[in-house]
């Protein structure tokens, strides 16, 4: 069976979490598929699994480390594993998918 992600279940399983920002609407293996909503300002930190956030709505600047980039609807961006990183000036109607994956600490470059 085929299993649709949309946005509406999306912003469902946000309203449904406990901090009312992110919600989670798949676990595979060390995959998580979530959705990421804040409200006003991003204080999130560093997580354990590498992780890719893809721009649903909004726009606004990407801080990862010391690096700032504007984004915008349709953009992918990739977090390693334990680097800060945060959205800063974002829209209001700012909202993305997020994909955890791999081990914990994150996966090898090469």
């Amino acid at each position: 069976m085929v299993e649709r992600m949309t946005p509406e279940r999306a912003l469902a399983a946000v309203a449904e979490s406990d901090d009312g920002l992110y919600g989670v609407l798949l676990e595979h293996g060390t995959m998580e598929l979530g959705y990421y909503r804040p409200v006003v300002s991003d204080d999130q930190g560093p997580h354990d699994q590498d992780e890719v956030y893809i721009v649903h709505t909004g726009s606004g600047v990407f801080e990862r480390g010391d690096e700032r980039t504007e984004f915008g609807p349709g953009d992918a961006l990739f977090v390693p594993a334990h680097v800060e990183h945060r959205f800063v000036e974002f829209s209001a109607d700012f909202a993305a998918w997020v994909i955890f994956y791999g081990t914990r600490g994150g996966e090898a470059s090469g």
